[in-house]
């Protein structure tokens, strides 16, 4: 029997990977966090254990990670966090996986590659939408690129999917900062939650608003697929809610306020605003470059959820943890999600979570042969 301690395991996308890897066959699921009320009804109602456990209490993480064969952290922000639950995991003689989407503790999850590799242990981080369903999108289109000139990547959920605090405390961190960006080979400077663009996702998700992001493929992108130009952005359904983060945005950038310390605040008011919209969202690339006879091209690939929007982002660290405890891990040391999970495994975990895909081109997408409709 092997146990995978899940931190934050009761939360949007660490309940999902909990409900997920019970149904493993010689697996036991330990559930780990601070609220212990929410976590041992949750761990209780699907068969799990539960442990509480402080992230700033090295005694107590301890406690939380012993006796694993993995440990998942799904407690996030992470933007500003430093590397002591996968140090703490990594020397418990465990393996470590997180669900990062900030940019500076993806990219340099390459802190702990000594450590993993003395103990004989993997490391990964960003096991979620960004950058390890991004960068398998991108990786789908890329034999059919002789050059990749650009890379766009766009994020839109429906705004009835379930959201917690700390998604909403990740878009408040780059409120306003400037964001070092990737343009025609150099690098520039742009605002974050800036340069508000109308991309056209696939049907039934349209015609959506987004801004610039602050994730790990702008920093991982350039070097991995030697593309010249590399953005990212993300935008919710609502347009309401939209306009109130850029109208947030100018007093950071002015005065320098961070609302990241209010993200209950912000969730909450976005919960008063549930019955309204969708819940269809969208995770889209757009590539270009030139083909491989040499000539211009455009290619795209999107992921279009139905009703289960965190089916997508929980997806990752599923498909990983199942490989880890089937066939042990895939490498040693420590590396950003990337080139560890094909497209093809991705669409056969979340097909029959009514998720499907589009793929397009210059002309526009083309009709899903997947969908629930087709």
């Amino acid at each position: 029997m092997q146990t995978v301690t899940v931190l934050g395991g009761y939360g949007v996308f660490g309940g999902r990977i909990c409900e997920a890897l019970r149904l493993q066959p010689d697996c036991h699921v330990r559930i780990a966090g601070r609220n212990t009320r929410v976590g041992a009804n949750f761990a209780h109602r699907i068969g799990a254990e539960f442990r509480t456990c402080e992230l700033d209490d090295a005694k107590s993480l301890e406690r939380a990670i012993e006796g694993s064969t993995l440990l998942i952290h799904a407690a996030g922000p992470f933007q500003g966090a430093d590397y002591r639950v996968a140090q703490q995991a990594l020397k418990c003689g465990t393996h470590y996986l997180d669900l990062s989407d900030g940019r500076a503790f993806v990219s340099g999850i390459g802190t702990v590659d000594q450590l993993a590799r003395e103990r004989g242990l993997l490391a990964v981080s960003g096991v979620s939408s960004t950058p390890a369903i991004t960068s398998a999108l991108v990786r789908e289109l890329a034999p059919e690129f002789s050059e990749i000139d650009e890379i766009q990547t766009a994020l839109s959920p429906g705004n009835q999917n379930p959201r917690g605090a700390s998604t909403v405390g990740a878009v408040l961190t780059y409120l306003g900062q400037r964001l070092r960006v990737w343009e025609q080979g150099q690098w520039v400077l742009r605002p974050g939650w800036g340069d508000a663009q109308r991309l056209e996702f696939p049907p039934p998700v349209g015609c959506r608003r987004v801004h610039n992001c602050d994730v790990p493929e702008l920093e991982l992108f350039p070097s991995e697929f030697g593309a010249r130009t590399v953005r990212f952005r993300a935008g919710l359904e609502l347009s309401f809610l939209n306009y109130l983060l850029t109208v947030c945005r100018w007093p950071c950038t002015l005065f320098g306020w961070n609302f990241s310390r209010h993200s209950r605040l912000f969730l909450n008011l976005s919960l008063m605003l549930f019955p309204f919209g969708s819940t269809n969202g969208g995770l889209a690339v757009w590539v270009r470059g030139k083909d491989l006879s040499g000539a211009p091209c455009e290619r795209r690939l999107a992921i279009v959820t139905d009703f289960d929007g965190p089916a997508t982002p929980s997806s990752p660290a599923i498909i990983l943890a199942k490989k880890i405890m089937s066939a042990g891990p895939p490498k040693i040391g420590a590396y950003p999600c990337m080139g560890f999970l094909t497209f093809a495994e991705i669409v056969a975990h979340l097909r029959p979570l009514g998720v499907w895909t589009v793929r397009g081109n210059e002309r526009g997408w083309q009709s899903p042969s997947d969908s629930p409709e087709a």
